[in-house]
């Protein structure tokens, strides 16, 4: 067993969170259209909530966080080098 050290587990951490945005688009898809009452509850809401019901806000949601989840990643691997 080898001894982690503070920077691995920093490392560790930014590559899970990583993954947790790169798929979180998936569940925020899921969240905001899984039930027709809870998107209208949604795009009812004060702001971004409201922006919701549009799709190039939708859109730029998604892809935003996918890419900090992308990022995230590819520093984890760049610095664990």
């Amino acid at each position: 067993m080898g001894r982690l050290s503070f920077k691995n587990f920093i490392l560790d951490l930014l590559l899970g969170i990583g993954f947790l945005f790169a798929f979180s688009p998936i569940i925020l898809y899921w969240f905001i259209h899984g039930d027709y009452e809870r998107y209208i509850w949604i795009i009812n809401g004060p702001y971004p909530f409201s922006h919701f019901g549009g799709g190039p806000f939708q859109l730029f949601m998604y892809v935003g966080l996918f890419v900090v989840g992308v990022v995230l990643i590819a520093i984890s691997r760049f610095l664990k080098r």
